[in-house]
């Protein structure tokens, strides 16, 4: 009986393995395709900035930091998974570590989105006036808030903090053996 319940964990445990194997692979091509995307789509609004047809330095500059912190999540989030498929313990400090990492990634891009809709609102255009660029066609100046963001980062920071303190616990456990 002990070995079919034995039997039947190692057979789950390489189960969840093959699962965390195809993420990892999935966030990985996710990465690099969506890298490969925003560069080229940095380079093309870099040449229009330079060239003089786009006097919009703001989009650039989003562009880049939007960009950079989506890569960084993806990346960090392959790397949750790859530590599963290595077989590592599952509660590593490691893992409680890119949670956390992932949280402020998020939170970062949260207040980028905001600062950037703060900087799209007031943006001064000779022939429009004063008002709006980009503002999603609404006439009257908006503030952007990225709920979603915001809640996916609380969401990872809370994570951070469960793998951490299980981290612990294991630790612990380990040392009472």
């Amino acid at each position: 009986m002990e070995d079919s319940n034995e039997r039947d964990l190692r057979h789950a445990l390489c189960g969840m393995r093959k699962i965390c194997k195809m993420l990892k692979t999935s966030f990985y091509a996710v990465t690099v395709v969506f890298a490969i995307c925003w560069v080229l789509i940095l380079l093309s609004a870099m040449a229009e900035w330079i060239s003089g047809r786009n006097e919009n330095f703001a989009g650039v500059v989003y562009a880049i930091a939007a960009g950079a912190f989506a890569v960084l999540i993806f990346w960090n989030l392959a790397k949750l998974f790859e530590e599963v498929v290595k077989g590592n313990p599952p509660f590593p400090e490691l893992q409680a570590d890119r949670l956390r990492s992932i949280a402020i990634i998020a939170l970062a891009f949260a207040i980028l989105d905001f600062l950037m809709s703060f900087g799209f609102v007031y943006e001064v255009k000779p022939e429009l006036g004063f008002g709006m660029v980009a503002n999603n066609g609404i006439a009257e100046p908006t503030l952007n808030l990225n709920v979603g963001m915001l809640a996916f980062s609380a969401i990872m920071y809370s994570l951070s903090a469960i793998f951490r303190y299980a981290a612990l616990l294991q630790q612990l456990s380990d040392e009472t053996v």
